[in-house]
């Protein structure tokens, strides 16, 4: 089976990344730090052989024979506080002219022939000042530095000078402590990995098993992170759609029950009407009068059906509406003058420019201003309002009449499927009014007002992108 860090947990997978990370960073400074550590050391050496060099220089001083009379032991301080239990100095011959050793000081004997190739290193280039080189003997590189020095007119050579196995040695120690510091770094490191992990993955965990509890239509347990990043968002999204599954299921349960009585009542009545005309029961007009409701209650059902088939067809298939540039203005002109006729009791105040353009399908947008206008209609008193205005990119349609208020109960649910009034009729009118601007990208809301009930449509005047619209997903509920 092909191996993927991706199938494995996530804290696993953070915990592979670290040591991945903590491996690559440790061979990086395993092989850099001891070679950037030996040259700094070589370097720092040769700066304080110089520095040494300079003191040792004030402190000569021969006797009549010209022997060399003692002087202080060379030993840089900073060496001592750092390797308090480590013996290192540096080494020091004074040679004259002719080679010879006037003095020196080592921890251990000077070969002579290392002594020979100093002296002729000093020499060769005692015209250049003080010089630094490197002098390779048997398998042992001694670090010098070395001038022509004078006191009172007497001429001699000082040479000062370490061994590099000292250096390596020193560097393996403090390399050493190093990967014991590292070593410690890491490990706290892990610790710290492995909590940061589970912190992290805790509450996806917690997301997990509430995925689960909704899949068994379990959604009254909460769900609670108390974080602001990335997870705390997803949490509260999380939480946003389990509440909106739950508001579904109860329309669905709300809606199965509602269709089945809304169906049941003119089947029971087709059917108690049929069964008393094959029967005999009714007679004469009785038989006529069963005969009309029979015809009745089947368009009745008719028309709940037409209307559920409509509604479902516009919430599932978006593809069937046509956008082309449409002038509102003249929709609800035409709607007025056809519902005024109907209900000339009803006062219309038309607030409404010449020009209202959007980009819509205007079969779709009539059946919605239809159904709305219908609602208005059935519970207005006297009067009738339509606002209209664009602003900006929106054009903004209010719908207001003089009725009675909204129950405070049904508001919250007015737009969804057999949500209906006492005297309302089937309860789809408002779902698929709803449906409708959803499609085209705007939206529906109702507010009881002291004057009345007033509906606010908002809808964009132009669609931007026709494939955000074919892939709205309005609410179904």
């Amino acid at each position: 089976m092909k191996w993927k860090l991706k199938n494995w947990p996530l804290s696993r997978q953070i915990l592979i990344l670290f040591l991945l990370l903590t491996t690559i960073l440790g061979t990086s400074v395993g092989i850099t730090y001891p070679l950037a550590l030996q040259k700094y050391l070589v370097n720092n050496t040769y700066s304080l052989l110089e520095e040494e060099f300079n003191n040792l220089a004030q402190n000569i001083a021969f006797d009549q024979e010209h022997r060399l009379l003692p002087v202080p032991v060379p030993a840089p301080y900073f060496l001592q506080v750092m390797l308090q239990n480590y013996e290192y100095s540096f080494e020091m011959l004074v040679f004259d002219r002719q080679g010879t050793i006037l003095g020196y000081h080592a921890i251990e004997p000077i070969p002579k022939q290392v002594a020979a190739e100093l002296f002729r290193a000093a020499r060769s280039e005692a015209d250049e000042g003080m010089h630094r080189g490197t002098l390779p003997h048997r398998g042992e590189d001694y670090l010098y530095v070395s001038q022509e020095m004078h006191l009172r007119d007497y001429p001699y050579y000082l040479v000062l000078f370490s061994k590099e196995r000292e250096l390596n040695q020193i560097n393996s120690l403090l390399t050493r402590q190093f990967f014991v510091v590292f070593a410690i770094i890491v490990g706290v490191s892990l610790l710290v990995a492995a909590w940061f992990s589970r912190y992290l993955t805790n509450p996806l965990r917690r997301l997990e098993e509430s995925c689960q509890k909704i899949a068994r239509r379990q959604f009254d347990i909460p769900l609670r992170v108390d974080r602001e990043d990335e997870i705390g968002q997803l949490a509260r999204s999380f939480d946003t759609m389990k509440n909106q599954l739950k508001e579904y299921d109860e329309s669905q349960r709300y809606f199965v029950q509602n269709i089945s009585h809304e169906l049941k009542t003119p089947i029971m009545a087709i059917q108690g009407y049929t069964q008393g005309l094959l029967e005999g029961v009714f007679q004469g007009e009785q038989a006529e009068k069963g005969l009309e409701i029979i015809m009745q209650e089947s368009k009745r059902l008719e028309k709940v059906v037409e209307q559920l088939l409509y509604l479902t067809k516009i919430e599932s298939v978006a593809q069937m509406i046509q956008f082309t540039p449409l002038n509102l203005s003249e929709l609800f002109v035409f709607l007025h003058q056809r519902f005024s006729m109907l209900n000339p009791q009803i006062e219309w105040q038309m607030n409404v420019p010449d020009t209202l353009p959007v980009e819509g399908d205007g079969e779709q947008l009539n059946t919605a201003f239809v159904n709305i206008l219908e609602n208005q209609l059935r519970y207005a008193k006297s009067k009738l309002v339509i606002d209209a205005r664009q602003m900006g990119n929106t054009v903004e349609i209010h719908l207001a009449n003089d009725g009675p208020p909204i129950e405070e109960s049904l508001l919250p649910n007015l737009f969804q499927r057999f949500r209906k009034g006492k005297t309302g009729k089937h309860g789809l009118g408002l779902a698929i009014a709803r449906a409708v601007f959803e499609v085209h990208g705007g939206t529906i809301e109702a507010r009881n007002e002291p004057g009345g009930v007033r509906f606010v449509v908002r809808l964009p005047v132009t669609q931007q992108k026709r494939e955000r619209v074919l892939m709205t997903n309005p609410s179904s509920s």
